[in-house]
């Protein structure tokens, strides 16, 4: 929970940020400089170029001011930051709502994901009419792949194998094929998520091929 006490007392605030809380720390960022208050965005990893289109993408630094007086964590949970932001009466604008509403696309992944339910679909709601650019949420964040992760896809189709009568995927990764992509194990996790819509897969496994086969990751159908 965001102590908005706390906000109110420092001089100087860092929001602290990995890639999955990103958009929210944008809306915070925007909801501390409506305060008059010096602010930083720190972040603890790359930061995809698809949220470019945030207000604040490009203020993120990687070291903590020295003069900071309060560090806030930024968390990926949209739905219980905007209702943090309700019951303590701030005014939702329209930079916040549009980081807020990418932020609830990305947790609820596209509203297709285990933490999407009837809230997510009222809060979405809430901030198209706060004026959220919800159009452009979407086209970052749901219609654009990179040049990586197509690489990747190629790679990784071609070595797949299937058992139990289709309903198993096997897929394969080794830390060559990321270098010479340029993916990421986050891309990896896409393309099994992407592979459990194929009929009858009821199961995707991540091998490290390199590594013994050793599984990384196993995927079912929810």
């Amino acid at each position: 929970m965001i102590a908005f006490n706390d906000i109110d007392n420092a001089k100087h605030i860092v929001i602290r940020t990995d890639a999955n809380s990103f958009a929210n720390a944008s809306a915070l960022y925007s909801y501390i400089l409506s305060k008059h208050k010096k602010v930083s965005l720190v972040v603890t990893e790359v930061i995809d170029t698809k949220f470019s289109f945030l207000p604040w993408y490009a203020k993120q630094r990687e070291k903590l001011p020295a003069s900071c007086d309060l560090v806030i964590e930024s968390q990926a949970d949209s739905i219980a930051l905007f209702e943090a932001f309700k019951s303590n009466g701030v005014a939702i604008n329209q930079k916040m709502a549009t980081s807020l509403f990418a932020g609830l696309l990305e947790f609820t992944e596209g509203f297709l994901g285990v933490t999407c339910n009837g809230t997510a679909f009222a809060v979405a709601s809430e901030l198209i009419e706060c004026k959220a650019q919800h159009l452009t949420c979407k086209e970052f964040l749901q219609k654009r792949e990179s040049l990586a992760l197509f690489r990747l896809k190629s790679l990784m189709y071609k070595n797949m194998v299937q058992s139990s009568n289709g309903q198993v995927v096997h897929m394969y990764i080794t830390d060559e094929d990321l270098k010479s992509t340029g993916a990421r194990l986050k891309d990896v996790e896409k393309i099994q998520k992407e592979l459990l819509k194929m009929v009858h897969v009821k199961e995707v496994r991540l091998y490290k091929s390199d590594d013994n086969n050793k599984i990384l990751k196993s995927i079912k159908e929810i």
